[in-house]
């Protein structure tokens, strides 16, 4: 497959499954439609509620580009980057069924790399495209 390097912008979390689902058969990853699933729909109810703060008249932004065997993602939300949010090395066993940090948690567990920088969370997934 050649270099794909798309971005999809969208308001609110009415249609963003449809979106993911759609990013997935673009890129032919149904092999990683689970982990992928996971971590755009974590990524983007994290931008949705705390970075615009649940106003559905801000945009969410997707950019995903594939290199190979590299799945970039950015997922960049309306917010001004004032938000503290940690990405959790690993949660304790009474935290798995509390909202806060659950979804960070499983965003770094499912790929090989997450990172939050002012409002666009910046993830890397290894996938074998062969």
């Amino acid at each position: 497959m050649d270099t794909v390097h798309k971005e999809v912008r969208f308001w609110g979390l009415g249609h963003h499954l449809n979106i993911i689902e759609g990013i997935i058969e673009e890129l032919a990853l149904e092999q990683y439609a689970f982990d992928i699933r996971l971590i755009l729909m974590e990524a983007v109810t994290n931008a949705y509620y705390h970075g615009n703060l649940s106003d559905c008249t801000k945009p969410i932004t997707i950019r995903y580009m594939l290199d190979g065997d590299l799945l970039n993602l950015q997922i960049q939300d309306a917010g001004n980057g004032g938000h503290e949010l940690v990405i959790p090395d690993r949660i304790g066993d009474d935290e798995l069924l509390e909202d806060g940090g659950r979804g960070l948690y499983l965003i770094r567990c499912f790929s090989d790399s997450a990172e939050l920088i002012h409002n666009t969370m910046f993830i890397n997934k290894s996938v074998c495209t062969h």
